[in-house]
């Protein structure tokens, strides 16, 4: 494990098909002096050190990159960047950006205005390829999702507008036929054919206790592909838990409280079997996809909450990023050790007997 610092804040993780790593993020629109930037490195874990390979400089009128998701099976990167305020404010943002990172170089190829406000706070705050990289989803922070065609941009379904919904996170099932998303207080499942909403979950609660909120929803891969998990927090006073869905009968098979504070990102490996997440309070939990059990935890991984994180293509490394400018590379063991609080629960009991059985004997001796 090691941390590497960039100079940026990190808003956006994530690994090329080559397993180099992608951070990217920076200052936003204005002239804070902090460039917006698109970094790729060389991981050598051994070494612990991150080699660059390759940068791309944005415009300092335009926001940072805000969201990332890498194409499955091309040297493709999708970004969620806002333009210039003024043409934001004209109607004009090309928010959906698709870079192109061939022979060392990052370059621009498309660019797509998914957004329909005109407020510059607005932002186009995740996106998300198909497993198959057919379709591209966009969520923003003013409720509207769109689902895309890729590689032309063109729309696959109608727009659908979330009116006073803030979208957190999406994500789609294993063959591309929903898509699930999540503002603090709903989850939708959507069609992807023809856009209609199928399912709707509100308010979250876990023992009939006070709302808590959504902020993760992520389809499960390989032999978990059948699962959505959603992570939920609650106020301060409150842990965050995830749930796993039956995504056939979107009933609630499994509730499980992952850390003390709230939830703030998640990664989840290639083959389904890892989930991992970053919350606030500044450290990172790999768990268990089958049963929500954590299997390592990395405390004090930043010095302000995790913003991102991604898996490499065979889960040995583990990437987080901060706005405190810095990257923290986990070596992922192959194997973890197994829980051992079945065993300490049985020598326990036997050390109650145990006691119960001399107490008993000593009474007996005494009479």
């Amino acid at each position: 494990m090691f941390n590497y610092t960039v100079g940026i804040p990190i808003f956006c993780v994530g690994f090329t098909r080559e397993d180099e790593l992608i951070l990217a993020g920076g200052g936003g629109a204005g002239r804070s002096g902090v460039k917006n930037k698109i970094c790729i490195y060389k991981v050598d874990s051994a070494n612990k050190t991150l080699t660059s390979v390759a940068e791309k400089e944005l415009n300092r009128e335009e926001d940072a990159p805000m969201s990332l998701s890498v194409h499955p099976k091309e040297p493709a990167m999708a970004f969620g960047i806002n333009s210039a305020v003024n043409k934001i404010q004209a109607g004009e943002n090309e928010n959906c950006r698709i870079f192109q990172y061939t022979d060392g170089k990052i370059e621009s190829v498309h660019n797509k205005g998914t957004l329909s406000s005109k407020n510059f706070d607005d932002y186009q705050k995740v996106t998300r390829f198909s497993k198959d990289g057919t379709m591209l989803a966009t969520g923003g922070t003013d409720g509207v999702i769109a689902l895309l065609k890729y590689p032309t941009l063109t729309a696959a379904m109608p727009v659908t507008q979330f009116k006073g919904h803030e979208i957190l996170d999406l994500d789609f099932s294993a063959d591309g036929a929903h898509l699930a998303a999540v503002s603090s207080q709903n989850l939708w499942i959507i069609a992807t054919e023809t856009g209609r909403v199928l399912e709707v979950i509100t308010n979250p609660v876990l023992n009939k206790s006070k709302p808590h909120e959504f902020r993760i929803c992520r389809f499960g891969r390989g032999a978990f592909s059948n699962i959505l998990y959603t992570a939920v927090n609650g106020d301060k006073n409150k842990k965050p838990f995830v749930c796993m869905w039956d995504a056939s009968k979107w009933t609630r098979i499994r509730t499980l409280t992952v850390g003390p504070k709230p939830i703030t990102a998640c990664a989840m490996s290639s083959d389904g079997k890892l989930i991992a997440f970053g919350s606030a309070d500044l450290g990172v939990r790999i768990c268990s996809s089958k049963t929500l059990q954590v299997l390592m935890t990395v405390p004090k991984t930043h010095a302000f909450p995790v913003t991102s994180l991604a898996f490499n293509s065979d889960a040995s490394l583990l990437a987080s990023g901060s706005v405190d400018a810095s990257c923290h590379v986990i070596v992922v063991p192959k194997t973890f050790p197994k829980n051992n609080n079945f065993v300490m629960l049985v020598l326990a009991l036997l050390f109650v007997f145990l006691a119960a059985a001399i107490q008993i004997y000593q009474n007996t001796t005494q009479v």
